[in-house]
């Protein structure tokens, strides 16, 4: 027996950086499957032929136009979307703006700039939205990363902010649960107008063909369904691909009396991921994996 469709009829959703290449395709779908979005995004054109696209599909969205990369556009933009729909359940933060730059070229302003959008932004648009994701007791928000914070040559600032949307994903997921709100976080991959030609590499058709925004969406799309059980986790979406990531620690090495010596002479065991662990949170963290080894050692002593 086939399982229902996912729907969202009823749901109010809000995606930044609609206009185009992943926002639009997130937009897209959740329209098709029922549910009010708010386009938000400052190139105005490329935001109204979304909404144009959504209503040709009978689809219900309104649009707008505020910057997420300050506070005023982040109230304007959930005033917006409360004036239109009434309350809110679904956020997908994915407004952003990538300038490369070595680091050795990267000047404060550009910094500023660019942690003003990809980590004060999903604050800016939260901050008046979530009191009433608690009052209502549901809400689902998707925070957009990026595989840049692997590391990625001339991306210094790009990757420190996405680094920092890991981070506050995990403290919101943590606040929210007992209230009905969880909060994710998605490393998309995909190919759109902006990206470099592929044409020429070795699997280059292959990427062309099968990882596009269309095929990252529903990864997307899942983690904003009230059925989806995942709260606090990062999934990494390369194209039509969706994989759990984790910060994982190894069992280490511990001495209630460290000298630097103590490392170097076993390094092999503070860098050994054989028995790792995966911390669900800093006192989860403490609990299982710190404390038992302190434990130990003072038993042995």
């Amino acid at each position: 027996m086939a399982s229902l469709p996912l729907r969202f009829d009823g749901r109010t959703a809000i995606v930044t950086g609609a206009g185009q290449g992943l926002g639009r395709a997130y937009a897209l779908l959740l329209a098709e499957r029922g549910a009010q979005v708010v386009v938000n995004d400052i190139a105005a054109e490329a935001a109204d032929e979304v909404v144009d696209e959504i209503n040709a599909i009978r689809g219900i969205a309104v649009v707008d136009h505020h910057s997420v990369a300050t506070p005023q556009g982040g109230a304007a933009l959930a005033e917006q979307a409360q004036g239109a729909f009434g309350a809110v359940h679904i956020v997908i933060n994915n407004a952003g703006v990538n300038r490369a730059a070595e680091f050795v070229d990267l000047t404060p302003e550009l910094f500023d700039e660019m942690i003003a959008i990809h980590l004060k932004g999903p604050c800016h648009v939260l901050w008046p939205l979530w009191p009433a994701m608690v009052e209502q007791d549901y809400g689902r928000v998707v925070n957009v990363a990026s595989g840049a914070v692997w590391g990625l040559r001339g991306q210094a600032a790009y990757a420190a902010c996405k680094a920092g949307v890991m981070g506050l994903t995990r403290t919101l997921a943590r606040e929210g649960r007992y209230r009905g709100v969880q909060v994710n976080c998605v490393l998309p991959w995909a190919v759109t107008d902006r990206s470099p030609d592929r044409s020429g590499e070795e699997f280059g058709p292959i990427i062309e063909a099968h990882v596009r925004p269309e095929d990252v969406a529903p990864a997307v799309v899942w983690l904003a369904h009230e059925d989806c059980p995942a709260n606090g986790e990062f999934f990494t979406v390369d194209g039509p691909r969706m994989a759990r990531l984790a910060w994982i620690a190894s069992q280490g090495h511990t001495d209630l009396d460290p000298t630097p010596e103590t490392y170097r002479d076993h390094w092999d065991e503070v860098v050994d991921l054989t028995n790792y662990t995966v911390p669900t949170s800093t006192n989860n963290h403490m609990r299982h994996t710190v404390m038992p080894h302190f434990n130990s050692q003072a038993r042995n002593k």
